[in-house]
């Protein structure tokens, strides 16, 4: 067995509690790009759940809170710079009807 962090690690997981949940935590790295893939047959919805509009989608002026990644496909944003370093935001992933995932994400701008 190995120590999370370490050569030989294939995948760490860090999880916290935020508001009373147990939410997973990710971090994003200097360029702030967020690739989601949707491995259904339903479109996925992410949607910012902390009041923020964190996320530069392709063909967007201006930050937004919500945005869908279509059936089968992957979708890349960049996280607004007005987003700075240390802060983080929770948001929901949701496909289809299902129960949403609520994960959280620190920004690491280094």
């Amino acid at each position: 067995m190995t120590t999370p962090g370490t050569p030989g690690t294939d995948l760490t997981f860090d999880l916290t509690v935020v508001n009373g949940k147990t939410m997973t935590r990710h971090h994003a790295g200097e360029r702030g790009i967020l690739t989601f893939l949707n491995d259904s047959d339903q479109p996925l919805v992410i949607t910012c759940t902390s009041g923020q509009e964190p996320f530069l989608a392709e063909g967007c002026g201006d930050p937004v809170a919500t945005f869908t990644v279509p059936a089968g496909g992957t979708k890349s944003v960049r996280i607004a710079e007005a987003v700075a370093f240390g802060q983080s935001f929770v948001y929901s992933a949701r496909i289809g009807n299902s129960e949403p995932e609520d994960p959280i994400i620190i920004l690491d701008r280094r």
